[in-house]
């Protein structure tokens, strides 16, 4: 590189270069690297909540997959498949002394509860365990808050069907709450014996598949396949899974709306290096410096404070990701109003192909909008540093 157009990046850069330019420098990498990481905290934070809501959603509501056997057919066995449970479910009526409630309630046996499905959700029981010959039933801490009811008290289950009314009394055994209001206020668990036992034909059998979501396309294929009836958590919960989509996709695309700015501003920072430095321009152009060779110095020097931002501005916004759990159950155990139907319980992730989309548009429209915003460079001419009095 021309060693004029290097010593004309560095000072640019603060590099053997006044206080004040060192200041400037600073001044705007610290406000670009801001700005990137707020980009990068906001996108973690809608796609990390949107996959915490689909795993709790998947884990705990239907399964990845949702296997319908016929009689004689085994379960299969792949080695992506790491839990194949037997469930029962039917939607009921929950009565308590004041209030009621049409639910789904849902039969599993006692090794449903893997350390997959506990990790999404705290379960509450009190010491001694519940003696009674009633029909023992867990609920969530927002259905028994919706319900005004507690652990040890009764609620009556009633099925409604086209044949017959069919009711039976019930005993809070356990409260659960996996933070998803959503979910929580509508789900009941009890013992799938019992339930076959009261509901009979009424209730809808099958198993769920657990798997992971890398897998769970191509398992799904691969039972088909085979012969089996197989459906996935999404094709039973379109509209969920919809909305979860379309709420990244829609986040995504405000994020790169935002970077577009960004790059804007970063042009605007170049031309304000060049209206500060009008007269020294003039006076290199004075002594025989190309105007290309001036653009590429002050190009270069632009894309490099935007570099050094982009790095510094993920490092940071991923690092305050990192540190938002213990915020965000503070603000759950608040148990705001505003934020009952919003999942706030939920495991970090980092969108790489997200926070590259971000960072690309963002270095693209900067390096663009920087180059077109130089070409005033030529229009200075030399005499502009003369000055006569």
């Amino acid at each position: 590189m021309n060693p004029l157009s290097t010593l004309l990046t560095l000072r640019k850069l603060g590099i053997g270069a006044n206080r004040a330019s060192k200041r400037r420098a600073l001044f705007n990498l610290a406000l670009i690297t801001l700005v990137v990481s707020a980009l990068v905290l906001a996108q973690i934070f809608v796609v990390s909540m949107s996959r915490g809501i689909a795993d709790k959603w998947a884990l705990l509501a239907d399964g990845h997959l949702q296997l319908y056997l016929d009689s004689g057919q085994e379960p299969p066995l792949y080695d992506s498949i790491y839990a194949v449970d037997r469930v029962g479910e039917v939607n009921a009526l929950l009565y308590s002394p004041d209030k009621n409630q049409m639910v789904r309630v849902k039969g599993v046996e006692p090794s449903y509860f893997n350390r997959e499905r506990l990790d999404q959700l705290t379960i509450t029981r009190k010491e001694e365990p519940v003696t009674s010959t009633l029909a023992k039933i867990m609920v969530s801490t927002t259905l028994a808050e919706k319900l005004g009811v507690g652990l040890e008290d009764r609620l009556a289950l009633m099925l409604v069907s086209h044949n017959a009314i069919r009711a039976q009394l019930c005993i809070i055994d356990a409260l659960y709450d996996t933070g998803y209001h959503e979910l929580d206020e509508q789900l009941v668990f009890c013992d799938l014996a019992f339930l076959e036992r009261l509901f009979g034909d009424g209730v809808t059998s099958y198993h769920e598949v657990l798997t992971s979501a890398r897998t769970l396309d191509g398992l799904k294929g691969e039972l088909e396949r085979a012969g089996y009836v197989v459906t996935t958590w999404r094709e039973q919960n379109q509209a969920l899974a919809t909305n979860l989509d379309t709420s990244r996709q829609a986040v995504l695309a405000v994020m790169v709306a935002v970077a577009i700015l960004c790059g804007y501003f970063i042009s605007e920072l170049s031309a304000q290096m060049v209206e500060d430095d009008k007269t020294r321009i003039a006076t290199l152009h004075l002594i025989g410096a190309q105007p290309a060779t001036v653009r590429r110095a002050y190009w270069l020097a632009v894309m490099a404070i935007t570099a050094v931002s982009l790095a510094l501005g993920i490092s940071v916004g991923v690092l305050l990701a990192r540190l938002l759990p213990p915020l965000l159950a503070a603000i759950a155990a608040r148990s705001y109003s505003a934020l009952t139907f919003y999942l706030l319980d939920f495991p970090i992730r980092v969108p790489v192909l997200d926070l590259a989309i971000i960072a690309l548009v963002l270095f693209c429209v900067s390096a663009l909008s920087v180059h077109l915003s130089l070409r005033r460079v030529a229009a200075i001419e030399a005499l502009s540093c003369v000055r006569f009095d």
